[in-house]
């Protein structure tokens, strides 16, 4: 079996701009695998907000030591130490490549059916007439997810419910203190969202999302930064009313699954999101879309130079290929 790291810049059409930072550049590493003239594909997508970065990550790909491909279990368990978004291009190049070889998509090796997941599309932070008018080009969207730091951005989500018929979700990233975060989700109730991520830091305790979540009912609160792998689900539970699973979190389609499991056997919500990713990295998490509430899997149509085509977005609907594996090729 031979294996190979490289390294990717991509580029966002539009600075994208939220609560803690703004960019428009990031760096992506791919993870690929082959046996037996097949290969398999992974994307790592570190952030510096979980203490990753591309080099970091490379660095840990090209030390992996697989002893089975077919042992995802083994070799996730072998290679655990590796940062988690790492071990989200292991995980995902080794179900690549045992679809591919078997002729199936990676939904099929999964004993799940074909997703059609409706995604949400991310209004990042910008001044209120660039958000708005972005809002009006995206009207056959169904769902906007709109960025939010402060309460001028609470204005500017105001503007968009006025001029936009779509469903809005809000994503707040750790912006609002306890105290303000309670006056900011009953403020949002009332503009008519549907759904508010990560109202509050994650240094403030579940108790903190707890007073927020009651707060903000009917609305669902969703927690992210909160909520890294399954483990940090059960402390979540009866605190906040679900959960936003990201394959670059937790470490990979695997961990993905348990997580989801883990929030469904304390009946929470669980949302499905994304990094900035090209479509490798979506096509793996859309694997399994089907299994979730929410889905916010727009990192790859947010890009000017995605390298991968086969995954399609139509009109916010994500079409997963029908090819084998992630069904996802090189442009």
């Amino acid at each position: 079996m031979e294996t190979s790291v490289k390294t990717l810049r991509v580029h966002t059409e539009r600075t994208f701009a939220i609560a803690r930072s703004s960019a428009d550049t990031f760096e992506r590493v791919v993870f690929e695998m082959s046996e037996d003239g097949v290969t398999g594909r992974g994307e790592a997508a570190p952030t510096s907000y979980y203490g990753q970065n591309a080099q970091g990550v490379a660095e840990a790909l090209e030390n992996v030591e697989i002893s089975d491909p077919w042992d995802i279990e083994g070799a996730l368990a072998h290679n655990g130490a590796m940062p988690p978004s790492a071990l989200t291009a292991l995980d995902n190049a080794m179900h690549d490549l045992a679809a591919r070889r078997l002729g199936v998509p990676v939904y099929r090796l999964l004993g799940l059916a074909r997703p059609e997941p409706v995604s949400a599309y991310t209004l990042a932070i910008a001044e209120k007439q660039t958000t708005v008018a972005e809002a009006k080009r995206l009207r056959a969207h169904p769902i906007l997810k709109v960025k939010v730091g402060g309460w001028n951005d609470i204005e500017t989500l105001r503007a968009v419910r006025e001029s936009s018929a779509a469903d809005l979700w809000v994503d707040a990233n750790e912006a609002f203190s306890p105290e303000e975060a309670v006056e900011v989700v009953t403020e949002l109730k009332g503009i008519g969202v549907g759904m508010i991520e990560q109202p509050v830091p994650v240094s403030a305790g579940p108790g903190a999302l707890h007073k927020v979540t009651e707060a903000a009912v009917p609305v669902p609160v969703i927690a992210d930064e909160s909520a890294i792998r399954a483990g940090d689900v059960p402390e979540l539970a009866g605190f906040v009313s679900g959960v936003n699973v990201k394959l670059a979190k937790c470490g990979g389609i695997r961990r993905a699954l348990e997580m989801i499991h883990t929030a469904r056997a304390h009946r929470m919500l669980v949302m499905l999101g994304c990094m900035v990713e090209t479509s490798l990295g979506i096509s793996a998490a859309a694997q399994i879309s089907g299994l979730v509430d929410f889905v916010d899997l727009d990192g790859a149509v947010l890009l000017a130079d995605d390298p991968y085509s086969g995954l399609l977005y139509e009109n916010g609907r994500i079409l997963l290929p029908k090819e084998p594996g992630l069904g996802v090729v090189s442009r």
